[in-house]
């Protein structure tokens, strides 16, 4: 299985845009108040810094998974440690994305219909797609990431016409540099999920040409998040942002031309289960794949039969909003699976790797 460079730019940003926008905005402007862009700026450059060790560590150690390679950094027993604490990750994730996805779903279009519908739906998809390996999952990137950034852009061009420029005034003097930084924490959780390069790169047809397209699309991730919250605090104000759930969303149906063009919110929702399904999908081969690679399974399509009903029981644990969208992200995505995860443990891999094998 091989993908090549441009599939990994339209992977990594289709898996990011949608959720890391719909997501993060809030809790941001929350913080930060009408500093928030700059809270998003902020953790683009966290999101990029991230996506840079984790390319230098694939190449570092060329064709090689995160299952492979961290027994040779480590050990035989410290290296299972450290994929089990990964693949602990990745389960978790993985679970609350399909929960998240399926409670927007039923807030949004779906009324009354069980939470469990939309994610039996999108997991029956991502099986179906991972059946085939992850070139095919990088196709179907190539077709679907053009389709996600028009659908993401458009809207906010459209949106111009109702920026006021004094909601975002004045600029850094009411927050400072601490909360700033801290408003930069949610969206930095959502850019981190590049770790997953830990296992892509591994499939790079020439994983020299890898480091660029994923430093792209993370950035081009970052900066549309950037650029939205900034459009919705210009155009809401912080005071009304900050209490809406889902403040992309309400942006969208604010737009109207000429009482004609307006209603587009079914089409953001269908660009953004686009990008729901490439993330779910890249999640579900990873962990498929990974759990295969740490039994030693070659026939990894077998574990995907484990991993679907696993994940499915996952999806049960949170109770509501509050516990998936809230409470995971603050209590554990934010101080553990952000610092240790996407840090401090692809960092310390790079270190061992570059005094290894320099």
């Amino acid at each position: 299985m091989q993908i090549g460079g441009k599939q990994l730019f339209w992977m990594i940003l289709t898996m990011q845009l949608g959720m890391t926008i719909l997501l993060t905005i809030n809790p941001s402007i929350q913080t930060a108040k009408q500093d928030a862009w700059l809270s998003t700026l902020c953790a683009t450059g966290i999101g990029v810094g991230i996506a840079f060790v984790c390319t230098r560590l694939s190449l570092a150690l060329p064709g090689q998974t995160l299952m492979e390679f961290a027994k040779r950094l480590f050990g035989r027993y410290i290296g299972y440690m450290v994929i089990v604490v990964y693949l602990i990750f990745w389960y978790s994730v993985l679970a609350i994305i399909l929960r998240q996805y399926s409670e927007f779903i039923v807030a949004t279009i779906l009324p009354r219909t069980p939470i469990l519908v939309p994610i039996l739906g999108m997991l029956l998809v991502a099986i179906y797609v991972t059946i085939s390996g992850i070139e095919v999952i990088a196709r179907c990137c190539e077709i679907l990431g053009p389709l996600t950034l028009f659908g993401i852009a458009i809207p906010l061009l459209l949106s111009l016409k109702n920026v006021h420029i004094n909601h975002i005034l004045p600029i850094y003097v009411d927050t400072g540099a601490m909360t700033i930084l801290k408003g930069s924490l949610p969206t930095s959780t959502f850019l981190g999920d590049c770790i997953l390069l830990l296992v892509i790169m591994g499939f790079l047809s020439k994983p020299q040409t890898g480091v660029k397209p994923a430093i792209l699309g993370v950035a081009a991730a970052g900066l549309l998040t950037s650029i939205s919250t900034f459009l919705i605090v210009s155009v809401f104000g912080h005071i009304s942002s900050s209490g809406q759930t889902y403040p992309y969303f309400n942006l969208i149906r604010y737009i109207s031309y000429y009482d004609f063009f307006q209603n587009l919110d079914s089409f953001v929702i269908a660009i953004w289960i686009i990008s729901v399904f490439t993330k779910v999908a890249l999640y579900f081969f990873v962990c498929t794949y990974g759990t295969a690679q740490s039994f030693g399974l070659k026939k990894w399509r077998r574990m995907m039969w484990f991993v679907a009903p696993v994940t499915l029981l996952l999806t049960t644990v949170p109770r509501d909003f509050i516990d998936s969208s809230v409470l995971f992200p603050q209590k554990i995505a934010i101080p553990i699976f952000l610092p240790i995860h996407a840090i401090i443990l692809p960092l310390l891999m790079w270190g061992v790797a570059k005094w290894k094998y320099k």
